[in-house]
């Protein structure tokens, strides 16, 4: 498992963890990022940047207490920053508390620091003629050894604080385990390296935590007495610290564009002679990470720390046997693309020519050719460049406009017409040039805009008949508020409209005649009827005269 954890809940389509990468190692895969631990250097700035909180060291607090719980001395290594973080407390509050959790007991870094800058003031005093870089910083050692390890050898060959001061530890204390405990994630991967006389690291962070899952306050005690070495966790701390010697210059630079441009000009000669306190942290140790995390600022960091740093009086430790570090080169070089290779990616990602290379820096590299070796290289996607991604989605929604044969308006909050298709462009017998910027009734009615907007609704649908050009439409206007544009679209239906228009003016002909029919045969047997009744009439007359007759023969017999 390695030291920094991507979750990849949460991360999607997002790169700033890129931008505030300051060697890119991250990759980017199904738009989730990951890290690429064989070029990492742990400056946790990608935990700090991300907005989902998705990025974090691991915890070690468990292994911590399992170690206190297997019953073995474990002694804590507290780093000078501590009077930063925990508001200013004395070192002997912080050692109570750590007793409380457990610890056998709790001893300052700075021993370590005093005899470290005690080192670097050895090294010094034999002369130095090429550049000498300070290398009490992890996350500064493994960029050197990562990326640029032509500049291993301008290392100071001098233990970190923390692992002198571990190893002091185990000649006071042997058999004990030390912990570290500082505000630098990078110091879990030094714990991890093969010399490390250190179990594990934690962070001020996974203490606080701790210490409210046990609830242990941190209580105020008797101010502990100044010493100097506890400098070195702000910029410039360790200079201050040191008894400078004439004819050598002495710089402190901090910050990642400073270190990086600083191990560059050290490596061209434009800094001979010079000892170079280097932080890789803005503000230095007190702007790391775990500091930016809670908001506390450099300057009122420095004044903490310097409250328990100021003066003359210093730690008296002797240094242990054999302070001496070794760095090697653990670059891991790559195939550089071709030419050809990035101009392949370059036409993929519609990028014809120099004006189109934006270097915006929204995908979080510095320019649009850094990104495309990133993408040969299987570390970013093309999908990643917003500018590409808005023009090809622009061009695909040109496309869906240019072959809808539906009429589409855009209409702005003052009924101006912001874009126009062809098909109503053909429809209205105009060109976009003649139309955009102008008011929408040039066209049609403004009427239907107004009253959607004041309506609140977000759609609405109508028939509408343009006498001007002689068309039925099906209208239907659709309102987004948040960009106050309403779309219109406007389906031609004046052919179905003129058939309904035949079909009833056919019914209306058909059923006049049908009417005729009726009428005509109404009459037809109206007569029938009167006919019938005259001739019913007469039969009557006769048959009453025939039965009078025959009654009259009857009584004449």
């Amino acid at each position: 498992m390695g030291i920094l954890q991507f979750e990849s809940v949460n991360c999607k389509d997002c790169c700033k963890c890129i931008g505030v990468c300051p060697v890119k190692a991250i990759e980017v895969k199904n738009h989730r990022a990951m890290i690429v631990e064989r070029d990492c250097i742990l400056c946790g700035n990608c935990t700090i940047a991300c907005p989902q909180h998705t990025k974090h060291g691991t915890d070690e607090s468990a292994s911590v207490k399992e170690l206190i719980r297997s019953g073995r001395k474990v002694i804590a290594s507290v780093a000078p920053s501590y009077a930063a973080y925990f508001d200013g407390c004395g070192f002997e509050a912080l050692r109570t508390a750590l007793k409380a959790l457990g610890f056998y007991d709790a001893r300052e870094t700075a021993e370590g620091a005093y005899i470290v800058k005690s080192e670097y003031e050895k090294l010094i005093a034999n002369g130095i003629k090429k550049p000498v870089i300070s290398s009490c910083c992890t996350t500064l050692n493994l960029y050197i050894q990562k990326h640029y390890p032509d500049a291993i050898g301008l290392l100071a060959p001098v233990l970190t604080p923390m692992q002198a001061h571990a190893r002091v530890i185990h000649r006071d204390e042997p058999g004990a385990a030390v912990v570290f405990i500082g505000p630098c994630i990078s110091k879990k991967a030094e714990c991890e390296q093969e010399e490390s006389e250190l179990e594990y690291a934690i962070t001020f962070d996974e203490l606080d935590d701790w210490l409210g899952e046990a609830k242990i306050t941190i209580m105020p005690a008797a101010e502990s007495e100044q010493r100097l070495s506890r400098f070195f966790p702000v910029s410039g701390g360790i200079l201050k610290t040191m008894t400078q010697q004439s004819g050598v210059n002495y710089v402190a630079v901090d910050g990642p564009e400073g270190c990086m441009a600083a191990v560059k000009d050290a490596m061209a000669g434009k800094l001979d002679g010079c000892f170079i306190e280097m932080s890789f942290c803005q503000g230095s140790c007190v702007g790391g990470p775990v500091f930016r995390n809670v908001n506390r600022s450099a300057a009122a960091s420095y004044v903490k720390v310097a409250h328990d740093a100021a003066g003359e009086a210093d730690f008296d430790i002797a240094p242990a046997p054999d302070m001496e570090a070794h760095f090697k080169n653990s670059r891991t070089y790559y195939m550089q693309p071709t030419e050809k290779q990035i101009a392949a990616v370059f036409k993929k990602m519609g990028k014809e020519g120099p004006e189109d290379e934006l270097n915006c820096g929204m995908c979080g590299y510095a320019s649009c050719r850094d990104k495309a070796i990133a993408v040969i290289m299987g570390r970013a996607e093309i999908t990643m460049c917003m500018p590409y991604m808005k023009k090809r989605a622009e061009s695909f929604s040109d496309k869906i406009l240019s072959i809808t044969p539906d009429a589409i308006l855009a209409v702005d909050m003052d009924l101006r017409v912001q874009q126009i298709n062809n098909a109503a462009c053909e429809m209205f017998g105009v060109q976009p040039s003649d139309i955009v910027g102008q008011s929408v009734s040039a066209l049609v009615d403004e009427f239907d805009f107004v009253d959607l907007i004041s309506s609140g609704e977000a759609a609405k649908e109508k028939f509408t008949y343009l006498a001007e050009y002689n068309l039925y439409l099906k209208q239907s206007l659709y309102y987004d508020a948040s960009s106050g544009i309403v779309i219109c679209i406007m389906k031609n239906i004046t052919r179905e409209k003129q058939r309904q228009n035949m079909v009833m003016r056919h019914k209306t002909q058909v059923a006049g005649m049908a009417d005729d029919i009726v009428d005509k045969q109404l009459r037809i047997v109206h007569e029938i009827a009167s006919l019938l009744g005259e001739s019913a009439a007469e039969t009557k007359v006769a048959i009453s005269k025939l039965k009078e007759a025959v009654m009259m023969e009857n009584e004449e017999q």
